[in-house]
């Protein structure tokens, strides 16, 4: 029974652990997105970061972009799209769950959507950086396993 209970209490400390150390190479992200509406009637388009900093977008990147989108998406679309790395699932691959990010990428990559989130691989992801690099951001998560018992 004791056993148990230090077992938990190691396991409890290494999910702090991942859990701290995720927040630290996540800091780049930002505290609240906008949308691409608002970020083009911008001086200077930008977002705040959870590290203090400032992510500013190219407006040419911006610009491209809502020749994909209809009024309402380009209303709804908040920015930076955020592209979730897992590297549990596989290293390169991202995801991208947001519906209108999903649907803005599946366009500018020509993929056909077989389900509400996207894969990204290797050869999307490098394109979408080529074309779009300032509308990204690269979110590492690591999804922990339930316990079982």
């Amino acid at each position: 029974m004791a056993s148990s209970i230090y077992g938990d209490r190691i396991e409890k400390s290494i999910e702090d652990l991942l859990n701290f150390e995720l927040k630290i190479v996540n800091k780049h992200l930002p505290i609240q997105r906008q949308p691409l509406k608002k970020l083009l009637n911008m001086d200077v388009p930008h977002v705040k970061l959870r590290d203090g900093s400032v992510h500013i977008f190219r407006r040419s990147e911006l610009e491209a972009l809502r020749r994909y989108l209809n009024e309402e998406e380009a209303e709804r679309l908040e920015l930076p799209i955020i592209v979730i790395l897992r590297p549990d699932i596989g290293e390169g691959i991202g995801i991208i769950d947001d519906p209108i990010a999903v649907k803005v990428i599946a366009k500018i990559l020509g993929i056909t959507l077989s389900d509400a989130r996207l894969t990204l691989y290797k050869p999307h992801i490098a394109m979408l950086r080529r074309y779009f690099d300032t509308l990204f951001q690269f979110a590492i998560v690591v999804e922990q396993e339930p316990e079982t018992r």
